[in-house]
């Protein structure tokens, strides 16, 4: 497989002049920093399209999904913003209504505007001693569904800001009891599969769709997000 790292490499070492954007136009001598501009481009022939993957992307987010272990990987842009909306515009009908963690990035709050969803909200637990949320219990979920069974799809934050990670395997079997997905924005978490001293990832453990951050934990450039998705509750095509 041609990596997408290595095609960047070798294009910027070219001879090609860019009539095209970003203005800097792979010139270094455009500032005094170190950013690599020879591999800074925009979607020119050969490097695909990131909104209709056929070659290298595709083959990128092909070989992220094997590395993690999943059906799919998109990559998304915006950090995980983009991969949220897209999760949940995917999974809950115009109008319909959500199970979303009240401690979510703002971007999930964006989602429920967008979709003019009514959102139903979880509150996470709350360690007095350290004044620190907690993760989600299960019977938190468990007993909201049973209160509105109309709800399309829950989402919850984990790893949370603070690092604490939920019950994520007993809070998936609960939500797949209901037929309905279970959205885990675990942006915080992108290096949870790659050491066992860690906490296992939603990935292992259930969630139908997760998102992570790569900026957040991993050596990767600012804004770096995945989405993964598992399962068919979920349907790729609108994702």
């Amino acid at each position: 497989m041609e990596r997408l790292y290595k095609k960047l490499e070798s294009y910027g070492q070219s001879d090609y002049y860019p009539f095209h954007m970003p203005g800097h136009k792979r010139n270094k001598a455009s500032s005094a920093g170190e950013f690599p501009f020879e591999r800074d481009i925009t979607e020119i022939s050969g490097f695909d399209n990131l909104h209709h993957a056929e070659g290298i992307l595709k083959e990128a987010q092909e070989y992220a999904a094997k590395i993690y272990g999943t059906k799919k990987c998109f990559f998304s842009v915006n950090g995980s913003t983009a991969a949220l909306l897209a999760a949940v515009s995917a999974s809950v009908s115009k109008g319909g209504r959500i199970l979303v963690a009240r401690n979510c990035h703002k971007a999930a709050y964006h989602a429920v505007y967008l979709r003019r969803l009514h959102a139903h909200y979880l509150y996470p637990a709350v360690f007095e001693e350290t004044e620190l949320n907690g993760g989600i219990t299960p019977k938190a979920v468990e007993e909201a569904l049973n209160v509105c069974p109309e709800i399309e799809a829950v989402l919850i934050t984990s790893p949370s800001y603070d690092g604490m990670v939920s019950d994520i395997a007993a809070i998936s079997e609960i939500v797949h009891a209901y037929q309905i997905p279970l959205i885990v924005d675990e942006a915080h978490g992108a290096h949870l599969r790659f050491s066992d001293t860690f906490p296992e990832s939603a990935l292992e453990n259930g969630a139908d769709i997760v998102i992570q951050s790569l900026h957040k934990t991993l050596p990767s450039l600012t804004q770096t997000a995945l989405l993964h998705t598992q399962g068919s509750l979920v349907s790729e095509e609108r994702l």
